[in-house]
């Protein structure tokens, strides 16, 4: 192969090489917003000072719900050894209340529905990706064999063959980046119902103070 044939090659290389680094990063293993049956879903969210609010988890059968930083959910789950049944707990003031009235259980979960159907539809689409990811590194390793051998018109075809593959994947993309952003706005809501069930707890009495840990 001429140099100049080789330069042709390599420059249409450009738009299929990037889609091929872009498949390598969506085939990474996604963590997903809903696992297991229909009925089970996982959110795990770190708090910071500036989310304002104190920790809060729901514990349910099929489903957990766990805010606050790394200590908090180790607490969570501790407690989830030890405590029969569905509950909720929170901090408030420095204590740590516990609820199990189902009322206000069926409130909170209601107020997170919309977040694990998004999830769920995140879910979807991620793998999605995935199995589109793993077809673009198929084309990726044959663009390889044939750049180590200087064929042009090997490289030229596969190209083509990965610039087709990788608008598919662009698609899936951008329907992922509308549902985060819906994501963003369901959970500021989410989060807002949720500390409006955990104050009418506290007013209502059905949260119980936990005893103090020495």
């Amino acid at each position: 192969m001429s140099r100049s044939a080789f330069r042709s090659a390599s420059v249409s290389l450009k738009q299929p090489l990037l889609l091929a680094v872009l498949a390598c990063a969506c085939a990474l293993p996604l963590l997903p917003a809903q696992a297991g049956d229909s009925n089970s879903w996982t959110v795990n969210r770190t708090m910071t000072v500036r989310d304002g609010g104190q920790p809060f988890a729901l514990m349910r059968d099929g489903g957990n719900l766990i805010t606050g930083n790394d200590a908090d959910q180790k607490r969570v789950k501790e407690l989830s050894r030890n405590v029969k049944g569905d509950f909720l707990w929170f901090r408030d003031s420095g204590k740590e209340y516990i609820v199990q009235d189902r009322a206000t259980l069926q409130r909170m979960d209601a107020a997170w529905a919309p977040m694990r159907e998004l999830g769920a539809k995140m879910g979807e689409h991620g793998a999605e990706m995935g199995r589109q990811g793993g077809s673009m590194g198929a084309l990726g390793a044959r663009m390889a064999l044939a750049a180590v051998t200087f064929n042009a018109e090997k490289i030229e075809a596969i190209g083509k063959e990965m610039e087709d593959a990788g608008k598919p994947m662009e698609a899936t993309g951008k329907k992922m980046e509308e549902i985060g952003k819906k994501m963003e706005a369901v959970q500021k809501e989410a989060e807002r119902t949720a500390r409006g069930v955990i104050r009418d707890s506290l007013q209502n009495g059905t949260a119980k103070p936990m005893a103090t840990r020495g």
